[in-house]
């Protein structure tokens, strides 16, 4: 047990870490997914990928009660999109257990280093609220887009909620700072 205490110590500091730079501006994956590759080598990509999940599940759960409980939410198309994401997230997750875990070990470098690039260079995306689509419309890409998030959650993770906030300002014309702000209507 002695020479495990190092690597669980450097665990759990990556994981604060992780939790912090969630906490402020998303993407706590980023930190915690390598750390957990670096100090558990020989576990399955899906066992790693699903222990950062777990981690994720607590502060996602708290940001989305806050959020609902500020924001007036239209209920009609968030409750089919977060029903096809929980969905495809199972089947993302079954996917990558049918990924050679080499390959998944080898392009994990490339994967963080795109979604770190996309997660900085989006930040002043949604300037401007102006709803673009309603009815079954919306209702449609939002069970798109919940499928989409849900499958890529369940492959990896990292960079979900700013894809989900890209992808709301991009088909729904969200504005980002009524979304942060829960001014939203």
């Amino acid at each position: 047990m002695p020479e495990l205490f190092p690597d669980f110590l450097i665990l759990a500091i990556a994981s604060f870490v992780a939790g912090l730079i969630d906490a402020v501006v998303g993407g706590g994956g980023l930190i915690q997914i390598p750390a957990l590759f670096a100090m558990l080598p020989n576990s399955a990509p899906a066992t790693i990928f699903g222990t950062n999940k777990l981690a994720g599940i607590f502060g996602t759960s708290a940001a989305a009660i806050n959020f609902a409980k500020r924001v007036k939410l239209a209920w009609g198309a968030a409750l089919p999109a977060a029903g096809a994401a929980f969905l495809f997230a199972f089947l993302g997750a079954y996917t990558v257990t049918h990924i050679p875990t080499e390959a998944i070990r080898k392009s994990l470098p490339f994967i963080l280093l795109a979604v770190a690039i996309y997660t900085v260079k989006k930040k002043d995306f949604g300037s401007i609220h102006a709803p673009l689509h309603s009815g079954s419309k919306e209702k449609l890409f939002a069970i798109l887009i919940g499928g989409g998030i849900g499958f890529y959650d369940g492959v990896f993770g990292p960079g979900t909620g700013s894809f989900l906030i890209f992808l709301f300002v991009r088909f729904f014309g969200l504005d980002i700072a009524d979304i942060s702000s829960g001014s939203l209507d």
